[in-house]
């Protein structure tokens, strides 16, 4: 198992053959790259959820449900970290992940 699970919960992941949505890639693209860049530093895991592919897994998690109901999409991403929301309504910088994690590192220590 992975010292660090993150999970994190879209709004939309659009099919190869739709038109893109450039603001919404750059900002998830920055995400998937700082998580490649911090797997040498943390032992990551990810996954990736979209809301219009995985409702299932949207509906298993209370947290996401409350997310919807009182601020609809607006209120994605929602990326957890060991089953703990540590960021939602925006996408992290690396810095912003880097220190979340080192954070939770230092509480188990």
């Amino acid at each position: 198992m992975a010292e660090f699970d993150l999970e994190i919960y879209l709004p939309y992941i659009g099919c190869p053959c739709s038109v893109p949505n450039p603001e919404r890639e750059d900002e998830s693209m920055k995400l998937q790259k700082a998580i490649l860049d911090l797997k040498d530093k943390f032992d990551l895991h990810s996954t990736v959820y979209a809301l219009n592919m995985h409702l299932h897994q949207f509906r298993s998690r209370p947290e996401l449900a409350g997310i919807l109901q009182n601020e609809g999409k607006k209120g994605l991403p929602v990326i957890f970290v060991n089953e703990r929301i540590m960021f939602q309504g925006r996408f992290p910088d690396k810095n912003e992940l880097e220190h979340a994690l080192m954070d939770l590192k230092e509480d188990r220590a």
